[in-house]
């Protein structure tokens, strides 16, 4: 699995032997040394991740930060931000966006976001397994995502799924139209050509 810019150590999602952790126990570690996420109630640790990964976490980050900048109803965040998506799931989506009104502003546990961002945008790790990543994406809609998209750099390509059961894939020549893609135009105007994304 992964969180944020960091390649979870597999083992750790799916091995009873990890040590059962709470969030509030979570929330009390240094991310410095203590990087991970907590997965059906079990610590599942993560390492460092690529600069190609950092790269694409920025340029994603930035393309929903100007879209933002116009649609002040909206808050982004990156780079694993503590996200409860049950009493005992805490995951840290690459990149997020969610509406005001939830962002979170307190400290530890407080802080973090209470179920998904509406739309949240996860690379693809190194290690990291096409199932990790669709069980994430399943856990990420079923807390109330709108949107899920999942970028994989080794394809160069996106693939979105929408909370309507809709699925797509888009290559380098696409452009992603998040307004377009649940029914309901939840991100009018949010553009995103895929070629951008992958720029050398």
């Amino acid at each position: 699995m992964r969180a944020g810019g960091y390649a979870v150590n597999m083992v750790g999602d799916e091995d009873q032997a990890q040590p059962r952790m709470t969030l509030a126990e979570a929330a009390a570690l240094d991310p410095d040394t203590h990087a991970g996420e907590v997965v059906g109630g079990r610590w599942a640790a993560v390492t460092r991740n690529t600069w190609m990964h950092a790269a694409l976490v920025l340029r994603l980050g930035s393309k929903l930060e100007q879209w933002a900048s116009q649609h002040p109803q909206w808050v982004v965040g990156v780079g694993d931000p503590g996200t409860k998506l049950g009493p005992d799931t805490l995951r840290g989506p690459d990149v997020g966006m969610l509406r005001r009104e939830r962002f979170p502003t307190g400290t530890g546990v407080d802080g973090w976001l209470d179920g998904s961002p509406e739309l949240v945008i996860e690379v693809k790790g190194d290690s990291q397994t096409f199932e990790a990543l669709t069980r994430k994406v399943f856990e990420y809609l079923s807390a109330g995502a709108l949107q899920v998209w999942v970028v994989n750099p080794g394809t160069e390509t996106v693939v979105t799924f929408s909370a309507n059961g809709s699925t797509r894939l888009f290559s380098l020549g696409d452009v992603i139209d998040a307004g377009a893609l649940d029914g309901l135009g939840s991100f009018p105007g949010l553009t995103v050509p895929v070629a951008e994304l992958f720029r050398r």
